[in-house]
């Protein structure tokens, strides 16, 4: 059967076509022909019924699966909470995907579980995949779990902050703040010289969000240091928290003549973040004097 006559054909009265057509748009099918399906769904004939609701699910999962970055965020929060409504154990339906070989897939598979974090069985799927052994998959965990945990969940965290992947780190102290439990700081302080410049940067962020302020220090250090990578994050923190002081202004105005575009950028970024008359001379008398061509933010 070809999409043009499965679609046709989920207005006939008789079940095992529209069976047919769903089963047909399934495989062959986009998110497009998904409300005529949903229609089906309250139909009186059980079986249709099932089959139609059976068959969304499975839209809207591979779909997810397969173009989950080309969907527009507030799309695939829709496309969740449907999921959701359609199939209450769809959790227990992603677990194939989760374990499979393929490891876009699987990546995919964590994403879509993000988007379902309303469904009590997630925490204790992410608690699991926050040990698997693709890093990846692990660094998108720690990420969503934070999002999903409690305040004072922080335990099931706090063990990755020694994990030996730098980027399972990185997600997990923005996890930590994302909790926004201020007992934290004392934890995360220990962190706060880390030599991986996103760790670092997100320590600070995550202490000034917390309610630690003294983080004028580390800065200046980050922004003194010949790495260009420790100054983009310090600039990167600056802008994302707003903190100002003369010092950090001379700073960050300072790094407008560096010879490297991410650090330009990132001072430009800081500096309107601060917007003090101070600030605002540096961009304006300083920023022309060495133009870049490329935005770029928070250095990897």
């Amino acid at each position: 059967m070809n999409l043009n006559i499965a679609k046709n054909s989920l207005k006939s009265d008789n079940p095992e076509i529209v069976i047919s057509a769903l089963h047909t748009l399934t495989k062959n099918g986009n998110l497009a022909d998904l409300p005529d399906m949903i229609a089906l769904i309250k139909s009186a004939r059980t079986s249709i019924k099932k089959a139609a609701t059976e068959c969304s699910c499975q839209l809207i999962k591979e779909n997810l699966l397969t173009h989950f970055n080309e969907l527009e965020s507030r799309v695939r929060e829709k496309l969740g909470i449907l999921l959701q409504s359609l199939d209450p154990a769809i959790v227990d339906g992603i677990g194939k995907d989760l374990y499979c070989n393929n490891e876009n897939r699987r990546l995919r598979a964590v994403q879509i579980l993000g988007l379902l974090k309303k469904n009590p069985r997630v925490k204790d799927v992410m608690a699991k995949l926050v040990q698997d052994k693709d890093v990846r998959i692990k660094a998108t965990a720690v990420n969503l779990l934070g999002k999903i945990i409690g305040p004072n969940d922080h335990e099931l965290l706090l063990s990755l902050l020694n994990d030996d992947d730098k980027r399972v780190r990185a997600n997990t102290i923005e996890a930590l703040e994302f909790l926004g439990n201020k007992r934290l700081v004392a934890i995360l302080l220990r962190f706060r010289k880390d030599l991986n410049n996103r760790i670092r940067g997100n320590v600070l962020k995550a202490l000034y969000n917390l309610g630690y302020k003294e983080i004028e220090p580390d800065l200046i250090e980050m922004l003194k240091t010949n790495n260009n990578f420790m100054k983009a994050s310090a600039l990167w923190v600056i802008s994302q928290t707003g903190i100002s002081t003369s010092s950090l202004e001379d700073a960050a105005g300072e790094c407008l003549l560096s010879d490297d575009e991410m650090v330009v950028n990132n001072a430009k970024k800081a500096l309107k973040a601060i917007s003090t008359p101070r600030a605002q001379g540096y961009l304006h008398y300083l920023q022309n004097m060495n133009p870049v061509l490329t935005e770029k933010t928070h250095p990897n």
